[in-house]
């Protein structure tokens, strides 16, 4: 008996569960509502008309309708270009855009004064373009003082002689009696030359010529027998070295 009263309170629990759930499940779905429809009020009568609004006409109606201009600004209208606008294809004076700036001018016609550069000579040769613009001598003067310049000693000639061994100089001096013959300009000229105790062992040797042919003829004689190298010389070998 006990446990069959057991089993009806829990169908009942169960039954009211469900019962409950069907409620929430048909409250979420709801029957769309209804609208009266709304009275359509008559629109007032409009009128369409015209006016000037040139010079002449209305002040109001002539500001309103430049606040209500549907042209671009980009396009050239009387705020942004001059009423009498010439044609695309016609050219415009010099000076024009800037006709509405009155000029301010600094200097009179009869005091404008021009500084041109000196006229330049035009050359009569070509090569002689070249030199007009070659440059003078800007610092002429200064660190210069005049001087007394003593004049060299005259000599035909100048000789110079060298030991092989050690490189010290042997002879230096000026030839004032040496005559080389013939007007030929002659080039410094080299002698090798040998000597024992007895003199000169045979003459000079030429190494370096003069290109003159009397002339190194003239010096390989002139060593031997009017300078006597021979006899002013310790044994050994030089370098002789002659020149203008």
């Amino acid at each position: 008996m006990k446990k069959t009263v057991a089993e009806r309170r829990g169908w009942l629990l169960a039954g009211a569960g469900g019962a409950a759930a069907i409620a929430v499940v048909l409250a979420l779905f709801r029957a769309p509502k209804v609208r009266a429809p709304e009275a359509v009020l008559p629109k007032s009568a409009t009128s369409v008309g015209l006016a000037r609004i040139d010079e002449s006409g209305n002040a109001l109606l002539k500001e309103e309708a430049t606040l209500r201009d549907p042209t671009p600004l980009f396009l050239p209208s009387r705020w942004s270009a001059s009423e009498n606008a010439l044609p695309a294809d016609a050219r415009r004076e010099l000076g024009s855009a800037f006709a509405g700036y009155a000029p301010i001018l600094k200097y009179a016609e009869a005091e404008l004064k021009l500084d041109f550069p000196p006229a330049v000579d035009v050359p009569q040769r070509p090569a002689d373009a070249f030199a007009a613009d070659r440059p003078g001598r800007p610092l002429a003067g200064f660190g210069e003082m005049d001087r007394a310049v003593a004049p060299l000693p005259a000599r035909n000639a100048f000789v110079e002689v060298v030991a092989e061994g050690d490189g010290q100089v042997a002879i230096a001096q000026a030839l004032s009696e040496a005559k080389p013959p013939g007007e030929a300009t002659w080039q410094p000229l080299e002698f090798l030359v040998a000597i024992d105790p007895s003199g000169v062992v045979r003459p000079p040797v030429l190494t370096e010529s003069s290109r003159v042919a009397a002339v190194d003829q003239y010096f390989q004689d002139f060593l031997t027998q009017t300078l006597h190298i021979g006899e002013r010389l310790a044994p050994g070998f030089y370098r002789v070295s002659i020149g203008p």
